[in-house]
């Protein structure tokens, strides 16, 4: 069974709809939850499309409230980066009059250079010292900003639970929250530090190996070719042809990221969701089942490793003999005009280290090609989730359009009454829940709804809001508040009295109140520990915690209260004294209840036969 959520009161606003804070439903009957696993079976989008899409997921942060502080950020280092660029240039230079000073046996010069250099290194601790705390205050920022959107997103009018109905390349929000989105704004600050770097390094030794390349007549075999700047044009062509190379050979590596972040993913969802249920596990002997289960994803994921491996192998297969050849290549270009006294040792020294920066910034697909992969994937997995809440935001209250299933409309009461119209209710995919009826209850009525618990807690879900599958309408009180009160209440981590009062009270309550509101549901031994923090789903007794469930109740005093076989877990005695307490505190309210015990019969005046006909529901009213 599904897990449950708070039960709490809210003050339906069509829309979004009452149970804003409302996590998951449990269902007598599972709900199909059709969420798709990755996206490799999807092809590849183009590089344009993924950047605008980049763009308009992330690049608002430079537009928020925060757009002084990020834009301050980004200008600093922008002008660090410009520092650090410095420094290369310097050593290139000292390079050139170091080796002359050997050559030459120039030992004043030799010493003079010592000073330089040490004033080189501690320009170069300064800069990169100051430089990586800037990065990493932008990184952290943009990441704060993003998983506050992501967040907001997701935990909002019940879009986590919709989410979970549709299908999409969505599943593991927590993962794709938590994980994904840091290298989304981690790996996105550090791919465009270097690709700046190595832009900047370019301009700066394209210049240099321009100067160093000697005249613009080049001798070959006894023939005289005029190419200016020669050394650049070489530098460039083995750089295009090393980046051709490593793009070819690094292109399944995109997807091969993917599938191994999604399986990763379904192997740590495997093991919370045990160690969440670790009491159930316990009670039925499963941990063979788990053992199983875990190792069955645990292949999934090494699967998808070994996949990642493949391919990242066939890169360094290349990447690794293209860093051995790029440090000597650039000496055995320059070689000749050494050889031939064109230049000294010096200017060698200074051609060959030109042309080697000159050719890694060239090279910066080839660098970055695994974690350019990795960052893309993980971008593509924030978009999927930020495309699925958003389409289901959209849906909220919206007729449906042409070619889309049909949307169940929500609107507002003129009167006190709860009325649904030509109601019917389905599936996320259309096939039928309930068929089609009219129905009103009016403020004060007492409903008892038996039969088919699946349908009915659908129906809740209904009026909740968080259940947009289906045909007619549903039109909410005029005023009221509404209080869901599922078959095991939520029970966030933290402080007794936080879980009691969750999640939140308009005004706050003393001690004393909470003690005696827990006296009256048959938990007063919890009244001295308001202030302990435990993992209360763990800590209570099935029954105490539909206790608790009516604490809340008590607590948020509702207008409109919907039950969802919340006594299920209490003795006959136990459920009658809570349903006496129900009417006694709230003899003008309207309660609608879910359960098919006999003795839930005489608390209600009307009752509601939800009939399983043909695998869907009938009403009857009886």
């Amino acid at each position: 069974m599904d897990r449950d959520p708070p039960s709490h009161t809210t003050t339906p606003e069509p829309p979004p709809h009452p149970a804003d804070e409302a996590s998951h439903w449990g269902d007598a009957d599972h709900d199909p939850a059709p969420t798709g696993n990755s996206s490799a079976g999807h092809p590849m989008q183009s590089w344009r499309v993924f950047f605008r899409q980049f763009v308009t997921l992330a690049g608002p942060y430079w537009n928020s409230r925060e757009k002084w502080h990020a834009w301050g950020m980004t200008a600093a280092l922008i002008t660090l980066t410009g520092a650090q660029v410095g420094v290369p240039v310097a050593l290139n230079l000292w390079n050139e009059r170091l080796f002359d000073a050997l050559e030459q046996r120039m030992f004043g010069e030799f010493l003079t250079l010592i000073g330089v250099l040490a004033i080189i290194v501690v320009a170069n601790v300064t800069i990169v010292t100051t430089h990586l705390r800037v990065k990493r205050r932008l990184q952290v920022s943009w990441r704060r900003w993003l998983t506050r959107r992501m967040i907001n997103e997701w935990m909002a009018s019940g879009r986590h639970y919709q989410v979970t109905q549709i299908p999409g390349e969505h599943d593991n929000p927590d993962g794709r929250i938590a994980e994904d989105i840091r290298i989304t704004t981690e790996y996105a600050i550090d791919l465009a530090h270097s690709l700046l770097y190595s832009a900047m390094l370019l301009v700066s030794f394209t210049h240099i190996l321009w100067t160093l390349s000697g005249p613009p007549e080049v001798h070959l075999n006894g023939h005289e070719l005029y190419l200016p700047g020669h050394l650049v044009w070489v530098a460039m062509v083995y750089a295009a042809l090393g980046t051709t190379v490593a793009v070819l050979l690094g292109r399944p590596l995109v997807r091969a990221v993917n599938r191994r972040q999604t399986a990763e993913a379904d192997f740590r969802f495997g093991l919370v969701h045990a160690r969440e249920n670790s009491l159930a596990i316990a009670l039925l002997r499963g941990e063979a089942g788990e053992r199983r289960h875990f190792v069955e994803l645990f292949r999934g994921a090494k699967g998808a490793w070994d996949r990642q491996t493949i391919a990242l192998s066939n890169i360094f297969l290349f990447v690794s003999s293209w860093a051995v050849l790029s440090q000597v290549f650039p000496i055995l270009i320059a070689a000749p005009r050494y050889i031939a006294g064109a230049i000294s040792l010096g200017g060698l020294m200074q051609t060959a280290q030109a042309f080697q920066q000159m050719a890694a910034a060239l090279s910066w697909p080839i660098d970055n090609l695994a974690k350019v992969a990795e960052w893309r994937a993980s971008v593509e997995r924030v978009q999927g989730l930020h495309e699925a809440l958003d389409a289901v935001a959209r849906k909220r209250g919206q007729a449906s359009s042409e070619g889309e299933p049909p949307m169940i409309a929500t609107t507002r009461n003129d009167t006190p009454h709860l009325s649904f119209r030509a109601l019917a209710v389905n599936n996320p995919d259309g096939s039928p829940v309930l068929l089609p009826f009219d129905c009103d209850i009016n403020y004060g009525d007492r409903v008892l709804i038996t039969g088919d618990s699946g349908a009915a807690v659908k129906l809740f879900k209904v009026v909740a809001g968080l259940w947009p599958w289906g045909n007619g309408s549903v039109a909410l009180p005029v005023d009221g508040s509404i209080f869901f009160m599922t078959q095991r209440p939520y029970l966030p981590l933290g402080s007794l009295r936080d879980t009691v009062c969750y999640p939140g009270l308009p005004t706050p309550v003393n001690d004393q109140y909470l003690q005696a509101i827990l006296q009256r549901v048959g938990l007063g031994a919890l009244g001295k520990r308001l202030d302990e923090t435990e993992n209360w789903e763990q800590v209570l007794a099935s029954g105490e915690q539909q206790r608790l469930g009516f604490a809340r109740l008590l607590l948020h005093r509702p207008q409109w209260i919907f039950i969802q076989e919340a006594t299920d877990s209490l003795s006959q005695q136990s459920e009658i004294r809570m349903m006496e307490l129900l009417l006694e505190e709230f003899p003008q309210a309207t309660i609608i209840t879910i359960g098919n015990h006999d003795g839930l019969k005489a608390f209600h005046q009307r009752h509601i036969l939800l009939n399983r006909v043909n695998g869907f529901a009938v009403v009857e009213f009886q």
